[in-house]
């Protein structure tokens, strides 16, 4: 099997539809740690899209209080940065992700299904850890699979079987199987994509090492793990490279028990089917 060209894959990954100025601006105000609400406001305000799915997501059963939300800036304080955040970037890429990825085994909107759920776990781990997670946490959470959208590209049929014969018979993960096979993983390959569309470094980060979060041991990384790895366990993508120690040791570093796990899944599970309409 001839192996893929690392560089015209970087290249790929480079040349994706860059995103607009704004969410890039938005994004950094987030990681900044010290967002400015009356700048994000004015963000948000501009983008109509965006305003209805930040306003209907404040006011649905779930997130709703008494008082019925109808301003920008009380919905921005009801949800909070992080979610306002993954709901500029989904406004942006859904098309894009929710395509069929037959090379992953992926159906048409599954890809898209998985990152919300996703996001929606990364959303509400603060309430399960004892480790305290930067906002955005849930954009990476939600962007953790972009990588597949460039790889598949590269992905022909000789490629896929050899990478399924490197599963099935030597028990590898696909994460394993495409470093040692093709020399970098789609976990890598999104760092890269990110990173060309100038968002902070820290989602960059939690995008590239979400299946090997070790490599790089920030609450970050850690908390994208666990959210891929819970959006997998509800049924919401397929479960191709999920790691059960990694997924120990990520329990460890966020100081969360088996019983905290359980209670996010069952949460996950229970508010997915709404939130994913927030999109």
């Amino acid at each position: 099997m001839e192996t893929i060209d690392l560089d015209a894959l970087a290249e790929a990954a480079s040349s994706l539809d860059p995103l607009p100025a704004s969410v890039i601006r938005l994004a950094a105000m987030v990681a900044s740690g010290d967002p400015d609400l009356t700048e994000i406001a004015e963000i948000v305000a501009y983008d109509q899209a965006l305003t209805v799915g930040l306003l209907r997501s404040a006011n649905s059963s779930w997130s709703a209080s008494r008082t019925p939300i109808t301003t920008v800036r009380d919905a921005i304080v009801r949800l909070g940065y992080g979610t306002v955040l993954s709901l500029a970037l989904g406004v942006n890429v859904r098309r894009r992700m929710s395509r069929a990825l037959p090379a992953y085994g992926l159906a048409e909107g599954e890809l898209w299904r998985h990152s919300v759920a996703a996001a929606l776990t990364a959303e509400n781990l603060p309430r399960h850890t004892k480790v305290r997670l930067p906002a955005e946490v849930v954009t990476a959470a939600l962007l953790h699979d972009v990588g597949k959208l460039v790889m598949t590209r590269f992905l022909d049929d000789e490629v896929i079987a050899v990478l399924s014969r490197a599963e099935s018979e030597s028990g590898m993960s696909r994460r394993r199987a495409e470093t040692e096979l093709l020399g970098v993983h789609h976990g890598e390959l999104g760092g890269m994509i990110v990173q060309a569309w100038g968002l902070p470094t820290s989602i960059t980060e939690g995008i590239s090492y979400h299946h090997d979060p070790d490599q790089h041991p920030t609450s970050l990384c850690y908390g994208v793990h666990i959210a891929d790895v819970v959006a997998k366990s509800v049924g919401a993508g397929v479960d191709d490279n999920a790691d059960p120690e990694a997924n120990i040791r990520a329990l460890e570093a966020l100081r969360m028990t088996p019983a905290d796990l359980d209670a996010l899944r069952t949460v996950v599970a229970e508010r997915f089917e709404e939130v994913i309409e927030r999109y």
